[in-house]
């Protein structure tokens, strides 16, 4: 029965994911291309033009939205394998992996288009340029089967049945990459190195411990207004104002949401990574995802709740910086491997300046 009652929203929210990340593909298909042959300013007299992914702010802005689609491309392989491969007892594992990738997308692929569209300047408005015009259209499935906080929301409750079920029975967490809840819990060191940031492994025991933090976090909210008598629908929308904590139910619960699914999406990718062999090809790879994990743990949750101080945090966004930097050289590889026909991309993907000839406009 509940598998039949969720089934036409798990349907939708897997065609809904699946689709934003290939919108999000092509928009970044066209701002990167673009940025790769418009010029604005030379540094000094007399030299051409700079490139504008050459500026390190232009870098800053399109490449880790580059690497977050690419995570999202990981992430939706897996979520589809897992809907074609579905069996009466997965469904609930597919409710909760499309509700959080749904959610997550859409808003990714709305700021992606909506960088995308600044990146391009006043082209990424024209029609035939699509951007602004996909960024229009796509608005909407923020709240196609579901609006993205409430399942946010739904998402930290089911964790938070699975964290009861499994102290109540006193056994190992099993599902839903939870696994990790059973060993230590990760330290971050009070000084990271360039190579301890950029590693897979010190990125997945941050998202981890995140995610074990504001897992038992909640669970310790709701478990004290319980004590009071109150029912979990209503602990969950109170205020803690009375409690030790100064952050409120429902916030703990969105911010668990959106830590289970950066969990999820790393995970998704570093297991993708995983299987190369060592190659020019997994190089590139492991600094792009680097970059992801990187801007996840920049994420202001990190300082937030205190997993990351401020010397740290610094550090993360030096970092990033650098990474930006180092995969520039690769930009058009990374872009041209998502396979998108021609067709598909606009004029300024290939001669902006020929798109915007006298005789292309009167045609």
């Amino acid at each position: 029965r509940f598998a039949a009652f969720l089934a036409p929203l798990t349907i939708g929210r897997v065609s809904i994911a699946t689709s934003t990340v290939y919108i999000s593909k092509a928009g970044l298909t066209i701002a990167i291309r673009y940025a790769l042959t418009r010029r604005a300013f030379s540094l000094k007299p007399n030299e051409p033009e700079v490139l504008l992914l050459d500026y390190p702010s232009y870098q800053r802005r399109l490449l880790p939205l580059l690497a977050k689609t690419y995570a999202m491309s990981f992430a939706s392989h897996y979520l589809k394998k897992l809907f074609v491969k579905r069996t009466p007892r997965s469904y609930k594992t597919i409710h909760i992996f499309s509700s959080a990738f749904k959610a997550t997308f859409t808003w990714n692929n709305l700021h992606i288009l909506q960088e995308c569209r600044e990146a391009c300047g006043g082209q990424g408005l024209r029609t035939e340029n699509h951007v602004g015009q996909w960024k229009a259209e796509f608005d909407v499935q923020s709240t196609f089967e579901g609006d993205n906080n409430i399942l946010m929301q739904q998402i930290s409750k089911a964790l938070l049945a699975e964290y009861v079920a499994a102290k109540k029975r006193k056994k190992d967490f099993k599902g839903l990459g939870l696994e990790h809840m059973n060993k230590p819990c990760p330290v971050i060191p009070s000084q990271l190195t360039s190579s301890a940031l950029r590693s897979s492994q010190f990125q997945m025991d941050a998202l981890c411990l995140t995610e074990r933090d504001l897992l038992n976090r909640f669970a310790a909210e709701i478990s004290h207004y319980q004590a009071k008598g109150l029912s979990k629908e209503h602990a969950f929308n109170m205020s803690n104002s009375d409690s030790t904590s100064v952050h409120q139910s429902y916030q703990i619960a969105e911010d668990l949401g959106r830590a289970f699914t950066d969990r999820s999406i790393f995970q998704a990718f570093a297991e993708a990574e995983a299987t190369l062999a060592a190659s020019s090809l997994k190089d590139v790879l492991g600094m792009v995802r680097s970059l992801y994990g990187l801007i996840c743990v920049e994420d202001a949750s990190f300082l937030r709740y205190g997993y990351l101080s401020v010397e740290n945090a610094a550090a993360v966004r030096s970092e990033i910086t650098k990474v930006c930097g180092e995969l520039r050289p690769h930009a058009l590889a990374l872009v041209s491997s998502f396979g998108i026909p021609d067709a598909f991309l606009s004029p300024i993907a290939f001669n902006w300046i020929d798109a915007n000839s006298w005789s292309s406009i009167q045609h």
